[in-house]
Order: structure tokens, then C-alpha cells, then sequence
């Protein structure tokens, strides 16, 4: 397990005010390595910076990135829990272990999939128990993908799916994109990864199939693969359209989904009200209200494609 020490979100507390350091202290928890995730965390950073402005009490952040076994995550939060932490911040796949081992204090997640299929609360609206935080699952982004992919390929007709199995809430998702498709007439096949090591043979018997376009429905284990899927694609002269941006940027066609660095600036609010004292039960999860479309004209190029004028005006990304 990689560990990183005490970072301070703003500058060392103020003279006078050392009696707040321990009800300002925060644990964040990673699967992946500091410098994969630093712009979801430096993103939290500005976000507390604004709930907490310099000159008033200020919020620490105990640092831990488990990149190895469950038993690892259970380590790290003792740890925190010892170091006096308030809450954690479960970041992206750390959730389920992190809600999992039962922490004493609350947790404020991050999490791609659907919290109420996976039974971290009892609704997005009404968590109860000792969670909360943001979800970046919207089936309702689904069809606005399945549109954006015909604007661009308008002679598709056979369209393949790639997901996680795994993933909390990709059911539906599934049966989103099927609804999306059904009065278009255009063929889906599913692709269902049982692990992240079934990817490629999934990617390979989509593209065997016959797909003209690879939907890649977006989690961690799809994003860490990202660049592979795409190249994978590319030599068939199949494009991939997905949900993040970051997907758009290792060799994706096209993506629309929420913007993960607003998302995470938006995290801090739920800090800043479970450390003024409010039961995280209470607070409503939330789903990013920024959203992102992000276009790659280099794939598309080497795809042959040449897209509408109309979607190029409508992106909020162009990678050249």
C-alpha cells in the first residue's frame, strides 16, 4: 500500500485557532496512485477552498492511495480513524470497500455507479445511515449519447455495448441504451466484462460481431483501459463513444457525460455540511449538474470520418 502524509488544504491554522484542527481534518481514500487521481483531488482542494476561504478555519487532508488488497483499505482507515479524522472521502472504486469496512465516521464517495443498487444508501434522496456523496451514473445521459453517435455515424446500423459487470446500476444502463435504440431500428449487441481482464476479449467479440461503433459504458476499470479499448477499435476503423471526457482524450471518438472536475469541487459541499455537524444521512446524493461533450478530431480522422459541422458547434472539447 503507497502512502502519502498531511496535506493542508490551505495554509497551517492560524495562532488561536489550533482547538479546530481536530474538527477539520479529512481522510481521502484512492485506488489509484497520487498522480492518476491528483485532478479529482486538487479539484476537491479548490472546492473546500471556497466553502472554507483563507483567513477562517481551514481543512486538513490525510492522504491514502490502496492500490492492493481489500484488507489494505481496513489499514488505512484505522489509520485515519486514529489520526482523528472526521470524515473520508471515498474516491471512485474505493467506495465499495470503503463503505464496506464500517468506518466510525461518515463517508462522502464518489462513485460512478448507482448507490442504492449497490446498497451504500437507501435512496439518492434520503441516504439514512452513515453516507453520502455524489453519483455519476444519469440513465437519462444514455440516449443523449446513442443521439450523438448518430449524428456523427448517421449510416450505423449495428452497435455493440461494452461494460463492467460489475458495476452497480449497469443493468440499467443497459436496458437505457436498448430503449435509446428501439424505434431507430439500429442492432445492439451487450458485452458484458466479468473483470477487467475480459475487456479486450470483449472489445474483440464486438468488433467480430460485425459493430460499426463500440459504446463503452464509463466506470474506473474502463477509463484505466481506455487507450487500449480505443487502439483496439481504431485498427478495425471502429469508433468508441463513451461517457467522460478522459475517455475522449486516450482515443475515443466522442463522449458526453458530467464533468468529473466540477463534480469533485462539488464534493466539499457535502464536507463542509457533515463537519458543521449535519447526519450524512440526511443530505441528499447528488448528480453533476455540469455536462461535458468532448470530441477527437485526430480519431476521427484516422477513422475517416469527417463530422458534422452541427455536433462540432455543440462540444465543449475539441482534441486536435
Amino acid at each position: 500500500m503507497k502512502r502519502r502524509g498531511l496535506l493542508a488544504v490551505t495554509a497551517a491554522l492560524p495562532f488561536g485557532r489550533a482547538a479546530f484542527a481536530a474538527e477539520r481534518t479529512i481522510g481521502w481514500i484512492s485506488p489509484e496512485s497520487r498522480e492518476a487521481t491528483a485532478p479529482f483531488f486538487n479539484a476537491l482542494k479548490s472546492g473546500l477552498q471556497n466553502q472554507f476561504p483563507p483567513g477562517g478555519d481551514t481543512v486538513r487532508i490525510h492522504e491514502r492511495y490502496v492500490t492492493g488488497a481489500a484488507a489494505d483499505y481496513s489499514a488505512a482507515i484505522a489509520e485515519l480513524q486514529e489520526l482523528g479524522v472526521r470524515l473520508i472521502v471515498a474516491q471512485g472504486a474505493a467506495t465499495p470497500a470503503v463503505i464496506a469496512a464500517k468506518p466510525r465516521v461518515p463517508v462522502v464517495f464518489a462513485f460512478s455507479g448507482d448507490p442504492v443498487v449497490a446498497g451504500f444508501v437507501q435512496s439518492l434522496a434520503r441516504p439514512g445511515g452513515n453516507a453520502t456523496g455524489m453519483t455519476f451514473m444519469s440513465l437519462e445521459l444514455n440516449p443523449k449519447r446513442i443521439d450523438l453517435l448518430r449524428t456523427a455515424l448517421p449510416h450505423c446500423r449495428k452497435v455493440a455495448l461494452l461494460s463492467n459487470a460489475r458495476h452497480a446500476g449497469e443493468e440499467n444502463e443497459i436496458v437505457a441504451c436498448q430503449r435509446a435504440l428501439n424505434p431507430t431500428g439500429i442492432q445492439l449487441s451487450v458485452h458484458r466484462a466479468q473483470s477487467p481482464a475480459d475487456i479486450p476479449a470483449g472489445v474483440g467479440a464486438a468488433l467480430d460481431g460485425g459493430a460499426q461503433a463500440l459504446v463503452v459504458l464509463p466506470s474506473s476499470s474502463m477509463v484505466q483501459r481506455a487507450s487500449a479499448i480505443a487502439a483496439q477499435c481504431l485498427e478495425r476503423k471502429v469508433p468508441v463513444v463513451s461517457g467522460w471526457a478522459s475517455i475522449a482524450r486516450a482515443g475515443a471518438l466522442l463522449t458526453y457525460g458530467p464533468n468529473l472536475t466540477e463534480a469533485y469541487k462539488r464534493i466539499a459541499h457535502h464536507v463542509a455540511r457533515i463537519l458543521a455537524g449535519v447526519p450524512p444521512g440526511s443530505l441528499p446524493v447528488e448528480q453533476p449538474s455540469s455536462l461535458e461533450l468532448a470530441v477527437n478530431l485526430k480519431t476521427a480522422a484516422a477513422l475517416g470520418l469527417e463530422l458534422p459541422q452541427t455536433l462540432l458547434a455543440q462540444a465543449d472539447e475539441i482534441i486536435e
